[in-house]
């Protein structure tokens, strides 16, 4: 059924095929990266720094809004949450809360 002296030109074409198909698969690969890179760029200088930026100053808000608000409520027996007593933070805790927000504005 084989020709004679055809089996290894016959491979030879086979492989050439075969890398041909990797070659194109890779350049599909490459352009597509080509073309993702600039939007991660984008994101990467602009976007991040933006969220970034914007989450700082969120952050101190809501600390704030933390320490306006007393967070421990005494309840007495037999009473509901509503009839709870307040109780004032510790000093500690309000401590703790605004020294990373000093830290960083003093910077």
């Amino acid at each position: 059924m084989n020709d004679p002296g055809l089996d290894e030109p016959i491979q030879n074409d086979a492989k050439d095929v075969e890398n041909q198909k990797e070659d194109e698969s890779d350049a599909k690969e490459e352009h597509e990266q080509a073309f993702l890179e600039p939007s991660r760029w984008w994101f990467a200088s602009t976007a991040f720094p933006l969220i970034a930026g914007t989450g700082g100053p969120m952050a101190s808000a809501f600390s704030i809004c933390a320490l306006a608000v007393h967070w421990r409520v005494f309840i007495p027996e037999g009473a509901t949450e509503a009839g709870g007593v307040d109780l004032d933070d510790p000093t500690w805790s309000v401590i703790r809360t605004f020294s990373p927000s000093g830290l960083g504005n003093s910077s």
